[in-house]
């Protein structure tokens, strides 16, 4: 008796997760608007994923309709493989981006400590004039 009462809260609670996640999506879907895509271009890697996705997915699409003939099964590779093209240059391009992002910053540091030392060796030498001076 208690194994299906305990299904029967598992299912509510996987209704009631699922119900959230179609609430959150539908939030998410109301914020957009037409603006937030005219300037895809401008964010980083956007363009170059985008443009290989339909370079890739519109080949893949073509050849999957020369090799079958079936339009229906050609649109489905053209799309999956636009899909799967466009996330993956667009992971492999944020990768890239992070790491120039992370060299960057470790020339920035050095660059940084160099400056810091050549001012303590000017003051310092400066305090050896002035004490040269003095005597």
């Amino acid at each position: 008796m208690s194994s299906s009462s305990d299904k029967n809260i598992s299912i509510d609670l996987q209704s009631n997760e699922s119900t959230a996640k179609e609430n959150q999506f539908m939030a998410v879907l109301k914020n957009l608007n037409w603006n937030d895509f005219k300037n895809i271009g401008k964010i980083p890697c956007a363009r170059k994923s985008f443009l290989y996705g339909i370079g890739g997915g519109t080949t893949i699409g073509a050849l999957r309709f020369l090799q079958k003939g079936n339009v229906l099964s050609a649109s489905n590779w053209a799309v999956g493989s636009f899909c799967m093209i466009s996330i993956g240059t667009w992971e492999y391009c944020r990768y890239i981006r992070q790491l120039q992002k992370d060299k960057l910053k470790i020339v920035v540091e050095q660059i940084n400590e160099l400056n810091r030392k050549k001012a303590q060796d000017e003051a310092t030498e400066k305090t050896k004039q002035v004490e040269t001076n003095i005597t």
